[in-house]
């Protein structure tokens, strides 16, 4: 079988890896909303909205956020709101205004009125923002975010040790949707220039509280000159949560030529990361593993590497965040390693410099 039908069929494979929704944890929401509105509607108002005449949150200085908004409030995480409610905000990285309630709240009764906020507006049409999964370093993400990414590549390969360097603008699009301009610029020792213009949109396909499964197109067009005709790629992206402490992603991506198809390529990726804290500001561990299959391969040989790799959050609520990676071959590749760092802000949550 070609590599490009196995492609298909993994493809479609993942496709078919839609689970049914899960209910939510029972929550007090009556017991929720006694406590929201004694405590947070000052502020928040009474049914989400915050009123912007009032003299309470004119004294503020800064507008409390909308809590009826569904796209903001479906992509914050209700674990992240419950630290925010539990600590503070200045803990989270969003400012001191939001004062923290542990000592005159119980875990239960935190529980209860973030279930209450979340119950607000109907959030059904969005996918949940419990999997916004960090972002892997060859792994495709399935989540649709506003993000701004940098990625370096630098490659230990004998007589060339190329630096590649791809710039990242994703925008949300809509309730499920994503709009993607990535930047290519490769630096070795022939050249160094802007190769690759690419656009595309992402999808969200199927969600529920712990899965999520979007689909994307990318347009790549060559810019630098004397290069061939672009090219065509279009991935399949899964992410979900194994457990508490364990999040997994996995994607297939295949690349068509514009000037002959059949020379392109299968890539399938997976990666599993250690979630040890709800805290952002913390180091966690991952592994990503890596397969790639030309169309044209007759012996259905792949060529396997793995990516041992680190996230670190830089800011207190984590939207500013690094990831260092090395890619081992495992298939007698003709370089040594891949040493890849990644720069990631996720400029929905604040600008670049909130919360350090």
């Amino acid at each position: 079988m070609s590599g490009f039908r196995r492609g298909l069929i993994i493809l479609l494979s993942v496709a078919g890896l839609v689970t049914l929704p899960v209910a939510a944890s029972a929550a007090d929401l009556e017991a929720g909303k006694s406590i929201f509105e004694s405590t947070c509607a000052v502020c928040h108002g009474v049914n989400g909205r915050p009123d912007p005449d009032s003299p309470i949150v004119k004294g503020l200085g800064t507008l409390p956020a909308d809590l009826s908004d569904p796209l903001f409030n479906s992509r914050e995480p209700a674990g992240d709101w419950e630290m925010v409610i539990k600590h503070g905000g200045y803990a989270m990285g969003i400012g001191e205004k939001m004062p923290p309630h542990k000592d005159a709240l119980t875990d239960e009764q935190i529980a209860n009125v973030t279930a209450y906020g979340k119950s607000l507006v109907d959030t059904s049409a969005y996918p949940p923002g419990e999997m916004n999964l960090f972002l892997a370093t060859r792994t495709k993400k399935a989540f649709p975010e506003d993000e701004v990414v940098y990625k370096g590549r630098y490659t230990d390969q004998p007589g060339e040790n190329p630096l590649k360097s791809v710039l990242e603008i994703e925008k949300r699009i809509g309730k499920r949707g994503q709009g993607i301009l990535e930047l290519v610029h490769v630096n070795d020792a022939a050249r160094s220039e802007l190769t690759d213009v690419e656009v595309g949109y992402k999808h969200a396909l199927s969600w529920s509280e712990d899965h999520v499964l979007s689909g994307a197109v990318i347009y790549a067009e060559p810019v630098a000159s004397g290069s061939s005709d672009g090219e065509l790629q279009t991935y399949l992206a899964y992410g979900t949560e194994l457990s508490s402490s364990w999040i997994l992603q996995s994607s297939l991506r295949l690349k068509f030529p514009m000037d002959k198809a059949s020379d392109g390529e299968a890539e399938f990726a997976g990666a599993i990361h250690y979630v040890h804290s709800p805290w952002p500001r913390k180091v966690f561990p991952g592994l990503e593993i890596i397969a790639e299959n030309p169309f044209k391969s007759r012996n259905g040989d792949l060529e396997w590497t793995a990516l041992p790799q680190v996230r670190v959050g830089l800011t207190r609520g984590g939207h500013v965040a690094l990831n260092l990676a090395l890619e081992l071959p495992l298939s007698g590749q003709s370089w040594d390693n891949r040493v890849y760092v990644t720069l990631l802000w996720d400029f929905a949550d604040g600008g670049f410099f909130k919360g350090w």
